[in-house]
């Protein structure tokens, strides 16, 4: 091989090794971060359906104590955004699941790094889960439906 050739082959080995490296590290836009939403309502079903600016995760219908959930990693410039719609009876609400601002993961983990928010949709609304503090605080209110 020419000098220049090697220079280039080694630069891509060099590339895709760093590639496998960072894409098991949780760092930055590479960190995965998780969704889970559990319907929290005593014999009733309720439906979730969740979008992103790129992805409709579709409409799914949890029966009761069940949980939906998805995974993913932020894009590069951390604008991420996840907004969910739940269903029950004529009960209706829309919400940021999950953004990439640091409020929401404070909200979901008790600080900026968290990963997970876990949402439960109940009689009263929709509730978030602490990580940190174990706690489930109230969000939203339902509406009804139109």
């Amino acid at each position: 091989m020419k000098p220049n050739k090697i220079c280039h082959f080694q630069l891509y080995i060099l590339l895709l090794a760093l590639a496998f490296v960072l894409g098991d590290c949780d760092i930055g836009f590479l960190r995965k971060y998780h969704v889970r939403i559990q319907n929290g309502l005593r014999n009733k079903t309720m439906d979730v359906h969740c979008k992103s600016k790129d992805d409709d995760l579709g409409r799914h219908t949890l029966s009761s104590y069940k949980i939906y959930e998805f995974s993913f990693r932020a894009n590069y410039f951390r604008s991420t955004l996840f907004f969910c719609n739940l269903w029950y009876r004529d009960h209706h609400v829309v919400f940021d699941a999950f953004t990439t601002d640091v409020t929401l993961l404070d909200k979901c983990g008790g600080d900026s790094d968290a990963t997970d928010c876990n949402w439960k949709g109940q009689e009263d609304g929709v509730y978030l889960l602490n990580t940190a503090s174990k706690k489930w605080n109230f969000m939203y209110h339902w509406g009804h439906k139109k």
